[in-house]
């Protein structure tokens, strides 16, 4: 019998939470589709912008009858794609004795093997997509390092008071006000270690009110959500750091060969498969299942990366040079 059946449930599934924010509903946009048309085509998209020009572009006290104008402005443009060499592969071989010897029924036995390779392919994902983006992080800009301690790219933010006991039940209006002077188009999103879990605990459930200020009530007010992601906790070094962006900012572009062969003769053999699934994060991944005289190879592939809005969103003399969505917090208590 499984284990599960005679105890409690085993093998839970480990908590991915920004690999599926990344393939949520809420921050998948347009370049996906793109990118990866569907079947089995891969492009380069082209992705041009302009930038915003610096106020001492506009004369003050000219010429009222000018009609002549000398400036002249480009456009700035930047390219995505996805390589075939991007892949991930999860593989297993179920031989057609254990087949015949194993205790399930054969369908389940096959689907449980299937769920296994998808859990890994999630979590190995989940650790790359954590370090690519970690190497995105972008700058917070002058305005907020101006006002704020900024340290290596990662804005410094305190938990607690002074003692290290009471919170500072300012930290969530600190983040949301930097988010607005960095010109965050959205509502920030927050990643990372238990340090920031431990905070948000705390003011989820209501405790130590400071002077009268009600920290649930703040976090509710600011829109703030944050979510604990040991990867890229590990990813950053730190249980101290973590990674602010909003939806949209960044994308887990994928591809797929199945369905390559839609409308077109001869279809597999009955003796082999190849269809897309999806993994519960999200990941879509090509299922390929081949029976070779009763020996079942089973393979899942997906292949994908992470990328961002570039940095060079703004020049480089504007106040926002280098933002682009992805920075990082630091809880630095005193």
């Amino acid at each position: 019998m499984s284990l599960s059946e005679l105890f409690i449930e085993v093998g839970q599934r480990e908590q991915l939470p920004f690999l599926e924010f990344l393939n949520s509903p809420e921050n998948v946009k347009l370049i996906r589709q793109e990118v990866s048309p569907g079947r089995g085509k891969l492009k380069t998209v082209e992705a041009r912008w302009i930038q915003r020009l610096p106020e001492t572009e506009v004369e003050e006290g000219g010429n009222i009858l000018t009609c002549t104008a000398t400036n002249t402005y480009g456009d700035s443009t930047t390219t995505y794609t996805l390589e075939t060499t991007d892949t991930y592969i999860a593989e297993q071989l179920i031989e057609a004795d254990a087949i015949a010897r194993h205790c399930q029924e054969n369908s389940r036995y096959v689907l449980e093997s299937i769920m296994r390779l998808m859990d890994v392919m999630d979590r190995k994902v989940a650790s790359a997509a954590a370090t690519q983006a970690v190497s995105s992080i972008g700058a917070w800009g002058t305005e907020v390092s101006g006002y704020y301690t900024v340290s290596g790219d990662c804005l410094r933010i305190a938990t607690r008071q002074t003692g290290g006991q009471a919170l500072n039940e300012f930290a969530l209006a600190d983040i949301l006000q930097a988010t607005r002077m960095a010109n965050y188009p959205g509502a920030p999103v927050v990643f990372g270690g238990a340090e920031m879990q431990r905070y948000a605990n705390a003011v989820q459930a209501g405790c130590c009110t400071q002077f009268g200020i009600d920290l649930l009530a703040i976090s509710q007010q600011n829109g703030f959500g944050f979510a604990y992601d040991a990867r890229l906790a590990a990813a950053q070094g730190s249980q101290l750091k973590n990674l602010a962006t909003t939806a949209g900012a960044m994308q887990w572009l994928s591809f797929n060969m199945a369905e390559w062969n839609a409308g077109i003769t001869p279809v597999a053999g009955s003796n082999y498969s190849k269809t897309i699934a999806f993994t519960p994060a999200g990941l879509p991944v090509d299922l390929t299942m081949k029976d070779d005289c009763g020996n079942l190879s089973i393979v899942l592939t997906h292949t994908g990366k992470l990328v961002t809005l570039p940095t060079d969103i703004y020049e480089a003399g504007d106040k926002y040079a280098g933002v682009n969505y992805v920075n990082c917090i630091e809880i630095v208590n005193p």
